[in-house]
């Protein structure tokens, strides 16, 4: 018998665009995602979809995409009517954007909350209603369907059924939000005016993104589009599709229509989703610059140099070179966007530290920035009023976070042992992972590896091992770290991350996030359930030598007196955002006192946010 290797992708189809905008202008596409081993559901090493409807109480027959039939022609054909497809859309779809944050991270993201929990449930047809949501309690996303307006339908049938299981960019996003509650599990805190819109704002970015990132989709649409590339009409129309379809519309629209995007926006507004379609809105213009800096000399030879293409369809081979530089720009900003990630600090996320993090974690992997990628990004930034606390100007040198103090002790001191056996396991699982039918079958045959366990509700022996030296680590170098110098500073996260540079270069590094928590603050009703943290992110080249210190501190007499008093400024800052919120809810005067009590930490349901986004 033949030894032939498991192909590396799946190819399954999906619908690339909204069906809800009208059958007519649906477009369809197949996409590869990795071909690991599936149970009916479909169900995964990571993922697993449960098909129970709790309007109906019924579950529904699971999909088998490993049966000869739906393998031979690539997955189900797209169906609005059949659950079979829209459990193969949702299974898609997600394991797309999780294998995006796979590579961009240079390591496989785990989503096991505990040894029980140790897969993301996604509920293709949840609950009857307009909405979609992670819900971090239950580990799971969970769609809604609904009817379409009987008197304004659209494009739809009056009361058609309409699935927002079907749409790439809500099941892209509410993915997204599901792998940032793991990935910084205290992004879901509101400490500050950002952090609820960050949430918001980066999981439209990378639905948006994604989107672009389908090559078949753009050829389609430059075509149909009629060239108008300069302009912009084509990612324009495909972005109000995108911005329907998440709730962002009218903000994403002006972002890209508005010639100059007014920076008071910033400081103006508060409300999470408009807030975070500021952060798409630079982003994208980033993009967009960049992409229009690709083409402009496939432009100005299709057009003998004047710029403008005349009328009627243009050349296919012209078409498929602008797709081509549309998509690949696409998913390698899209690729920064979600590699920034490590370079975020463990709490109190803030626009302008994410700003820092896309230049520090490009810049460290590609140094010439030969696409001027960064160089977009900053100004897409400093168009919309975004700028970092602690630069001292937008250039890209002092955006870069700082090196850490050369003085901070090499973590190899107290882990010599330790990190030569987490580097070596997770790389030899981040290679094998996706190719060993045994590995990828079932995570009960996985090997231990640090991204899995490296949650409070779980854990081996030898994480327990290295969580515990880092925090020895850290309580005897806490003032290099920014740290207080509490007992009880813990580590909420650590992995060993392995990215190739576009030299061909391999990066190995360590990420640990240290987190501390101001105890009388959690005991304290008028901080209403979201206590005060601080925390640091440090970076660790693979000799063991920290190479930057990203902080949000605690005030504390420990450390140096500058930075204490900018935790106090912060600290400050977060009881003012309490009381903002307090004023600005009618309710708060007519809460009991554990209502009153835990009423921050009710804001953070994402369920709650998008009632009214989708």
């Amino acid at each position: 018998m033949l030894d032939i290797p498991r192909p590396s992708l799946r190819p399954l189809r999906i619908y690339a665009t909204d069906p809800a905008r009208g059958y007519k202008v649906a477009r369809t596409t197949t996409i590869g995602i990795e071909n690991e081993p599936l149970d009916a559901g479909p169900i995964g090493a990571r993922i697993e979809v449960v098909d129970y409807d709790a309007e109906n109480d019924l579950f529904y027959d699971a999909v088998d995409l490993d049966h000869p039939s739906i393998l031979m022609q690539s997955g189900l054909a797209p169906s609005e009517a059949d659950p079979h497809f829209h459990q193969q859309m949702v299974y898609a779809v997600a394991s797309r954007t999780l294998t995006n944050f796979d590579r961009a991270l240079g390591r496989r993201v785990s989503l096991k909350k505990s040894n029980v929990r140790n897969k993301l449930r996604l509920l293709p047809h949840a609950f009857e209603g307009e909405n979609a949501f992670y819900d971090r309690d239950l580990h799971a996303v969970l769609f809604g369907y609904f009817s379409a307006d009987p008197a304004k339908p659209g494009p739809n049938i009056p009361n058609q059924t309409i699935f927002t299981c079907l749409s790439h960019d809500i099941i892209v996003h509410e993915m997204t939000h599901a792998i940032v509650d793991r990935l910084r599990r205290y992004f879901l805190e509101p400490s500050n005016v950002d952090v609820l819109a960050f949430h918001e704002g980066f999981s439209d970015i990378v639905a948006l993104l994604q989107h672009f990132s389908y090559r078949d989709l753009l050829i389609d649409e430059i075509r149909l589009g009629g060239g108008d590339i300069v302009d912009g009409s084509l990612l324009v129309n495909l972005a109000r599709q995108f911005g329907e379809a998440t709730g962002a519309g009218k903000a994403l629209r002006s972002a890209i229509d508005t010639a100059t995007p007014d920076p008071r926006r910033y400081g103006n507004v508060t409300e999470p989703h408009a807030r975070g379609a500021i952060l798409v809105a630079a982003v994208f213009d980033g993009f967009l610059t960049t992409f229009r800096s690709r083409i402009a000399d496939l432009v100005r030879i299709a057009t003998g140099g004047s710029g403008k293409l005349p009328p009627g369809e243009l050349h296919p081979d012209l078409v498929a070179r602008i797709a081509s530089e549309a998509a690949q720009t696409a998913q390698r900003q899209l690729n920064m966007c979600i590699r920034a990630f490590d370079y975020l600090p463990p709490v109190d996320i803030t626009f302008g530290d994410y700003l820092r993090a896309l230049v520090t974690a490009d810049f460290e992997l590609d140094p010439d920035d030969a696409w001027g990628q960064r160089a977009a990004l900053i100004e897409g930034f400093r168009r919309r009023g975004i700028y970092p606390d602690g630069a001292t100007s937008l250039a890209e040198e002092s955006l870069r976070w700082p090196a850490a103090e050369p003085g901070t002790a090499p973590v190899v001191d107290s882990l010599s042992s330790l990190l030569p056996e987490l580097l070596q396991r997770e790389a030899a699982r981040f290679t094998k992972i996706s190719s060993d039918p045994k590995i990828a079958k079932r995570s009960d045959e996985r090997p231990a590896s640090i991204s899995d366990d490296m949650n409070e509700e779980s854990g081996s022996d030898a994480s327990k091992t290295m969580r515990d030296a880092l925090v020895a680590y850290a309580q005897h170098n806490s003032k290099a770290l920014q740290l207080t110098g509490r007992p009880d500073v813990y580590v909420s996260a650590f992995n060993a991350v392995f990215r190739v540079a576009p030299s061909g270069a391999l990066q190995i590094e360590l990420v640990a996030q240290f987190v501390e928590t101001d105890k009388t603050t959690a005991s304290d009703p008028d901080w209403g359930g979201v206590p005060v943290r601080g925390g640091t992110t440090a970076i660790i080249g693979v000799d063991g030598t920290v190479r930057y210190v990203i902080a949000k501190p605690l005030p504390a007499h420990t450390l140096d007196p500058a930075i204490s008093a900018r935790a106090a400024a912060r600290v400050a800052k977060q009881r003012a955002f309490v009381e903002e919120l307090d004023e600005a809810d009618p309710r708060t005067n007519y809460l009991d006192q554990s209502e009153y009590g835990d009423r921050m930490a009710a804001r953070m349901s994402l369920r709650a946010l998008h009632e009214d986004a989708l």
